[in-house]
């Protein structure tokens, strides 16, 4: 693969949400590494993934379980060959496809290891109004 090709990543990302909307945590989580770190929108984190499965589980078999989800990749790099970041826009709607709750954008650390991607670290962030569009001015 060289340092260009971001393929295996978005390939990466659509078989996570192919699993959000399979409303699988076990399936959701296999991507992850055994140590993620990840953040939640209201500033909590929660460090390894014996501790969050049992959160995705939760909210996928909970008040998620009749949900579909989209991602949108905004913005991804490879910073080496083997470490890697994106942000994505993650929507939610209800079965009717009506949204039901504000969009979320997600930064998703990626670490490839003996030739697979994994997540290493990510952190959804609810989206405010006027937050839609990338910057480079300080907030």
């Amino acid at each position: 693969m060289s340092v260009t090709d971001t393929k295996p990543l978005e390939q990466f990302i659509s078989e996570l949400e192919r699993s959000l909307n399979a409303h699988d945590a076990v399936e959701y989580n296999r991507y992850f590494t055994h140590d993620v770190s990840w953040g939640n929108p209201n500033g909590g984190i929660v460090r390894g993934l014996d501790a969050l499965h049992p959160v995705h589980k939760g909210f996928l078999e909970g008040p998620l379980r009749n949900s579909k989800f989209k991602y949108i990749i905004e913005r991804m790099e490879l910073v080496t060959s083997d470490a890697a970041y994106a942000h994505v826009r993650l929507t939610r709607t209800s079965p009717d496809g009506t949204e039901v709750e504000s969009d979320e954008r997600c930064l998703y650390v990626f670490v490839r290891k003996q030739d697979s991607w994994w997540l290493c670290a990510g952190h959804n962030t609810r989206v405010q109004p006027g937050q839609n569009v990338e910057s480079n001015t300080p907030h």
